[in-house]
């Protein structure tokens, strides 16, 4: 099929210049005297903060096409990896179109088209009507869910332009063939290039919030039912609205704030919620990165990429369940003595229980001492280590900057690692980085952290000694408001569990990922607002999800200048 090339050029248009809206800082900055700045919305205005054009995801991509067209074969698996920014792949300031990326998604769209105008009668319910009065249909019920607002009179005209030309294309090709069903033949090929131009188009791939023209520069207005949609659907489910938030856009039945909060908690109640919500926590936490992992044959010949794979779905699991089904709070997250495992993995950790699991995945309890929430699962565990050793370095800053929300620097450029003994413990070998002044200033808030997981081994395995010596898990936490010592990971999960400034900073980076950006000083009353409603709610996470529909930052957008 001839590519369309409909929207192209607007599509690198608004990646090379819409995307600039919003480069999110992290963090509101301190005053002078070092403590945080009062809230600037105490003046009673609205403050929701920038709002930046948002591209889909991969993720968000493919559940989109397989909501809209029942595509699950993932089109996007080709597509380049998206940039981090401040641990999140969904950064709208980084999710820019390439070159390369363009010539992706117009491959993926004829795949998609092509497989989608198999099932032509139950896509476009035209069965035995293939006429232009059916496309048309077909193009406004079609075109609305795919750009999930009603179509506009030109993008009508455009799209059926371009049935048309399919039509004709069709009718070049296959005239002399008279085994052929002309009239069905030419509808499925007009047909499959709107869908090929509808799913390249900016307004299908981006979430376009246009400019209100009766209010001023940068006032804060409030978004119509289909926005709403939208971004509740993005944000709950990472995909498109289903036909009960159409239903209530088309009877602007999402305004109120409590209009939009029951729309989310019935989309909580959806399976959808809980794929979206671990994808939160995956790309919160980066345990999928197991994958990648590698172990020193010699010292654990029984890791394997399978093992790798089966930690990762423990750790999904184990987030599912505990958010959906286990309790639903924050500590539960953190302090829980219990995980999932199949005889496989629990026979790799020496699960005693092993020889009574199958191959399907089953809530285990552990031993407390051993076990704590998901800090200890494997896939952190494993992958915040060395090949051959533990890492207390990268295990204290997965705590700073995951749990803590910290920002920690960079190791010094001529940094040079000491000659240890090989036969010392960990704790030995990194003793190091406190005599070394160009090291202890960030290792100092890392390593006491980090030591507190050294019963579990490079693979996540409890152990109680190292080199024929007795594991020494004590540890302490500075800077905080926990601060003080503790011993094992068990007994850190439970100061975690217990700190404002985790459950804060937990709020946070639901709010980076719920809006796409970073937070900045203008963020400060949400955030509070959150926050709040957070500890109100005992650490709900699930009503921490709603209470994050209810700011201004996701009822209200800053109106941008008029072109």
């Amino acid at each position: 099929m001839r590519r369309s090339g409909l929207s192209l050029l607007a599509m690198t248009t608004v990646a090379a210049g819409l995307l600039s809206a919003c480069v999110g800082n992290i963090g509101s900055p301190p005053d002078d005297t070092g403590k945080q700045k009062a809230p600037i919305c105490l003046d009673g205005a609205r403050h929701p903060g920038a709002a930046p054009i948002r591209r889909m995801t991969r993720f968000e991509y493919e559940n989109t096409l397989r909501d809209l067209v029942g595509d699950n074969s993932h089109p996007g698996a080709s597509f380049p990896a998206e940039e981090e920014a401040g641990g999140f792949n969904n950064n709208a300031a980084n999710l820019v179109v390439s070159d390369d990326l363009a010539e992706k998604y117009m491959l993926a769209a004829e795949g998609v088209s092509r497989r989608a105008v198999v099932h032509l009668d139950e896509l476009t319910g035209c069965a035995g009507n293939y006429g232009d009065g059916c496309a048309a249909t077909f193009i406004d019920t079609f075109g609305k869910k795919a750009f999930r607002r009603p179509l506009t009179d030109d993008e009508r005209s455009d799209l059926m332009t371009v049935f048309l030309a399919g039509k004709t294309q069709s009718q070049g090709v296959f005239a002399d063939d008279h085994q052929r069903d002309q009239p069905r033949l030419d509808f499925t090929v007009g047909v499959q290039m709107v869908i090929e131009a509808i799913v390249q188009s900016p307004e299908f791939m981006y979430r376009v919030e246009p400019v209100d023209p009766t209010a001023t520069k940068d006032q804060a207005v409030t978004l119509d039912s289909y926005q709403m949609a939208s971004r509740l659907s993005y944000f709950i489910w990472g995909s498109m609205p289903d036909d009960a938030l159409f239903a209530a856009a088309d009877a602007n039945q999402l305004v109120t704030k409590e209009q939009v909060a029951a729309a989310a908690r019935r989309m909580l109640d959806d399976p959808k919620a809980r794929v979206a919500v671990g994808e939160f926590h995956n790309q919160w936490l980066g345990y999928d990165r197991i994958q990648g992992a590698t172990k020193d044959p010699t010292l654990f010949p029984d890791w394997s990429p399978a093992i790798a794979t089966l930690m990762q779905e423990q750790t999904r699991q184990f987030i599912e369940h505990t958010v959906f089904d286990d309790g639903g709070d924050l500590r539960t997250l953190l302090t829980a003595p219990h995980t999932y495992l199949n005889g496989e993995l629990a026979s790799f950790y020496g699960v005693p229980s092993a020889s009574s699991l199958g191959t399907d995945f089953v809530k285990v309890e552990l031993d407390p001492k051993e076990h704590a929430g998901i800090l200890t699962e494997g896939s952190l565990m494993a992958w915040y280590a060395h090949t051959n050793q533990t890492s207390p370095v990268h295990r204290g800053k997965l705590v700073r900057e995951r749990f803590l929300c910290d920002t920690l620097g960079v190791p010094p450029k001529n940094f040079q690692a000491p000659n240890v003994d090989p036969n010392a413990t960990t704790r030995q070998r990194f003793s190091q980085h406190d005599k070394d002044p160009a090291c202890a200033g960030c290792h100092k808030l890392m390593d006491p952290i980090g030591f507190g997981f050294e019963t579990l081994d490079a693979v996540g395995r409890y152990r109680a000694t190292e080199n024929g010596i007795a594991v020494d898990a004590s540890g302490e936490l500075t800077s905080s408001d926990i601060d003080g010592k503790f011993v094992g990971a068990a007994d850190l999960a439970d100061k975690l569990a217990s700190s404002h400034d985790v459950e804060a900073c937990y709020a946070t980076e639901w709010f980076r990922w719920t809006q796409g950006r970073g937070d900045t000083e203008e963020d400060s009353c949400t955030l509070d607002q959150v926050g709040k409603a957070f500890e109100g709610a005992n650490g709900d996470i699930k009503a921490l999800i709603v209470a994050l529909t209810q700011t201004d930052a996701f009822l209200y957008r800053t109106n941008g200048e008029l072109p």
